[in-house]
Parts: structure tokens; sequence; C-alpha cells
């Protein structure tokens, strides 16, 4: 449509409906310009920083608080010192060090507790220490310290290496009681010795063939394992036994004591009391009637206390011996 002035005054036509429109088109792009300005606006107006996200696994540190700038000073004023924050400064970390394992220390039995006795048996030895030659003394003195500290395996060896030196043969029949009584000392105690083995105990075995088999008795079992209840063992348990003593007791009828050795070293002497009249010999102890240990010191009439009696019957199993001598 248009307008024009006609002969009526202003008048309006038609468009023809062929010619097309451009105000309409225009409109339409106005807008839209509109619609984008304004939507980035309020983008840039509602826009907020990005939030920071911490690991977790990252752990906070503190920040050390900023020393402030000192004041400028003023002409002809006095220096002062700066202010001091009111909050200290953290501490540095001490650098964390790994713990270290301890040590394990070896395990080592306990020695044994002195006896008074062996005190006293020492301090005899000591009497004459100043008399002796430098090496006896040094091996004299080494007893008596052994023997005071409880150490069982030290004083055995010092004590067999006085027997064998000439300059203390007085000293001779006490070194051979005290190490006898040394060795028995070891050999019951809980640390292993020269004469004891740790046997497993199999299917069908009891105390007696145990013994057996090791050439022993059922006492001395006993007295070794004094916690064994030897009607409930079973296959698998382990027991100390006496391995193959070979005990062989040698009688000295006019010296008056019986010595008792072992593997064929010396282990223990005894005193006894008769025997004048007894055969020089071998006498074998076996399983017989009438040739056990006890049968055979009867008959050849020689007496130990019950005490040495019931050693000497542990020790002496059969395939043993009793041997008498002149001396």
């Amino acid at each position: 449509m248009s307008f024009a002035r006609g002969k009526f005054g202003i008048e309006y036509t038609r468009r023809p409906t062929d010619e097309k429109s451009h105000g309409l088109r225009w409109l339409f792009v106005l807008i839209g310009i509109l619609l984008v300005v304004s939507f980035i606006i309020a983008r840039l107006f509602t826009r907020q920083p990005p939030t920071r996200i911490e690991p977790e696994s990252r752990p906070s540190v503190p920040s050390a608080p900023s020393m402030p700038a000192p004041a400028a000073e003023p002409m002809g004023g006095t220096n002062r010192p700066a202010a001091m924050p009111s909050t200290p400064p953290a501490a540095p970390r001490a650098p964390v060090v790994p713990s270290q394992p301890k040590p394990v220390k070896p395990v080592h039995p306990p020695p044994s507790p002195p006896d008074p006795q062996a005190s006293r048996e020492a301090a005899k030895l000591l009497d004459t220490v100043r008399q002796r030659p430098a090496a006896e003394r040094i091996l004299l003195e080494k007893l008596a310290a052994a023997e005071r500290q409880g150490e069982t395996v030290v004083a055995i060896d010092t004590i067999k290496r006085l027997c064998d030196r000439p300059a203390v043969a007085d000293l001779h029949p006490q070194l051979w009681e005290r190490l006898g009584q040394l060795n028995m000392q070891l050999l019951f105690s809980e640390r292993s010795s020269p004469w004891t083995a740790r046997v497993t105990v199999k299917r069908g075995d009891s105390r007696d063939r145990i013994a057996r088999d090791n050439r022993t008795t059922g006492a001395a079992l006993e007295r070794l394992n004094p916690n064994v209840n030897w009607s409930r063992i079973r296959p698998g348990n382990a027991v100390r036994v006496l391995q193959y003593p070979r005990a062989v007791l040698v009688i000295h009828k006019r010296l008056g004591f019986a010595d008792l050795s072992l593997r064929g070293n010396f282990f223990h002497r005894y005193s006894f009391s008769g025997g004048a009249h007894a055969a020089a010999g071998v006498y074998p102890v076996t399983s017989e009637p009438g040739k056990s240990a006890r049968a055979l010191l009867r008959s050849l009439g020689i007496t130990f206390s019950p005490e040495n009696r019931a050693d000497l019957e542990m020790f002496l199993a059969p395939e043993s011996s009793i041997n008498v001598s002149d001396q």
C-alpha cells in the first residue's frame, strides 16, 4: 500500500501482490540482533570465576604470614623498630624419619645360678693361689670367677686344663670331685650337653623301648624329662635321652672311691665303703637275673649312699660294666 495526491486529495493505492516488501525483513533482523546482544550482556554480568578443586591427598600447608613493610620515616625522626606480626611464623616441620626395626638379640640360655658350695670350693682353691706359677694362678682365678658367675661350661673346661698340670697335683682330688659335681649339674640342666640328645617319638614307642634303643635306663629318661607323662606320649613328641653312654664304673678298693666314665671320659667320682674282699676283674651289667648293677654291687660287698646308688643304677644300663681295681 502507498500514499499519493489524487484527484480527491491524499489517496492510497494497494500494492500489487507481486511486489516484495523489504521492511518486514529488516524488522526481524533487528529483533534478532537485540536478542543476541542482550544474551551476551547477561552472560557477562552473571559469569563467576571457576572453582579450584584441590586433590584430597594433598595436605593443606598454612602459609607463613607476610612481614609488613616498614613505614616511611619522617624527616628528622628517630629510628623505630618495625612492628612484629602478632602471630609468630610457623615452625618448620621436622623431616619424617622411618622407624628402624629393633635389632633382635640372640637368645642365649640363662646361666645356672651360683651354688653356695661352689663358692666355698672356689675359696679353698684360691687359698694357695699366690704360691702357684703364673699359668696355674691364672687358671685358678678363672675357675673362681666362673664358679661365682654360674658359668658351668667354662668352669668344667678350666678344671680339665688344671688337671693336666703337675704343678697343681695336690689339688687334683678336689678338682676331680668338683668336676663330677659340675658334670652332673650340666647334664640335668636345660642346656645341651655332650652326653644327651633329643629324639622324636615314633609310633609304638614307650619309655622302656626308647631307653633300650638308646642303651640307657628308664630312670635316666624320667630324670631328663621331668615334665613328660610317659603314659600319654604321642608320635612326633621330642624327648631328651642319655644317648649310648657306654658307662663304666671303676672301683678303686684301696683309695676308697669309684670313678664313673661316660663314652670313655671321666664323668663323676663317688665314695663307697666295703669291698675289701672283692675280686679284681670286669663285671658286665646285663638284663639277666643277678647281673643288674644293684645285684653286682651287692655281691661285691660294695656299699654306696642311697643317693649315689640311685645315680649309679640310673647310669649303669645293660651293656655297661663294673671294673674292680686293686688300687
